[in-house]
């Protein structure tokens, strides 16, 4: 259940910053603190696990799955509103479980920084066999704040979406995001 990398996984993994679509709230990306440019249609986001940290996936109190590197890749499909897009790649690097991304999925951003991913499903071989888990029609994954480095927090609950009986039905998804690139974002 390797902390379920799925989401944005998201970008989103999140991070996943890019793919922002849902939720009534609007939220506009700016380039600099004072929100006056905004990020425009097309501009990239990269997100990866903070150095150091790891991305969990929890039963419990038990920890089922860990991975110490990740990427979430995307691209906003416009500039005002609501700043929707799709997760192009998301990776998953030092797991302990195989973990593959099934579906990408896409990413949205509320004015108050929340989060929310919808689409994106991940496989992980637990307890010698293969469970998968996704993140749905949208399921919160955390905050992003806004910043020079601006850091996506997830504690989000993810549910099985295939495997067997030895697959925990729902999991809890714990990571920590730093977006790269762009260098600064402001949610507003």
């Amino acid at each position: 259940m390797k902390h379920l990398k799925i989401m944005a996984l998201a970008a989103v993994a999140a991070m996943a910053f890019m793919a922002f679509a849902a939720g009534s709230a609007s939220a506009d990306l700016y380039t600099d603190a004072a929100k006056t440019v905004k990020y425009a249609k097309g501009t990239t986001i990269v997100s990866s696990l903070a150095p150091g940290g790891s991305a969990a996936l929890k039963s419990g109190s038990s920890t089922i799955a860990t991975c110490t590197g990740g990427e979430v890749h995307g691209t906003t499909e416009n500039e005002t509103g609501t700043v929707t897009g799709g997760i192009s790649s998301l990776t998953w690097t030092g797991c302990s479980q195989t973990t593959h991304t099934v579906a990408n999925g896409k990413l949205s951003i509320a004015t108050n920084g929340d989060v929310t991913g919808s689409g994106s499903q991940v496989t992980l071989g637990i307890f010698g066999v293969s469970c998968t888990y996704g993140t749905g029609e949208g399921t919160k994954l955390g905050t992003l704040s806004s910043g020079e480095t601006p850091v996506l927090k997830i504690n989000a609950n993810i549910a099985k979406v295939a495997g067997g009986f030895l697959c925990p039905s729902t999991g809890t998804w714990e990571a920590e995001y730093i977006v790269t690139t762009p260098h600064a974002l402001y949610v507003g």
